[in-house]
């Protein structure tokens, strides 16, 4: 299940990791899990070590792992698809 992840990774993050993680946030994933469907999440964006302000006045992100991590998931999508 997580080959198109570490393909796309490797590719544009040679050396780097892939690594499962889990989140204490909600999704809408709730929903699917109730009805019996797995969900999964995926970023493909880094941030700084301290946390980024997640969900704080000063919540930010890099402008390029934005758009690397927008690269990342449109990459991901397409092999997943087919």
């Amino acid at each position: 299940m997580l080959d198109p992840v570490k393909e796309v990774a490797a590719k544009m993050w040679p050396g780097v990791p892939v690594v499962p993680t889990q989140s204490t946030g909600a999704t809408d994933g709730r929903f699917l899990n109730a009805a019996g469907i797995a969900t999964y999440g995926l970023s493909g964006m880094f941030r700084d070590p301290d946390g980024s302000g997640v969900h704080g006045l000063n919540e930010r992100i890099r402008v390029r792992s934005l758009y690397e991590g927008r690269e990342f998931l449109y990459a991901v999508v397409k092999k997943y698809a087919g």
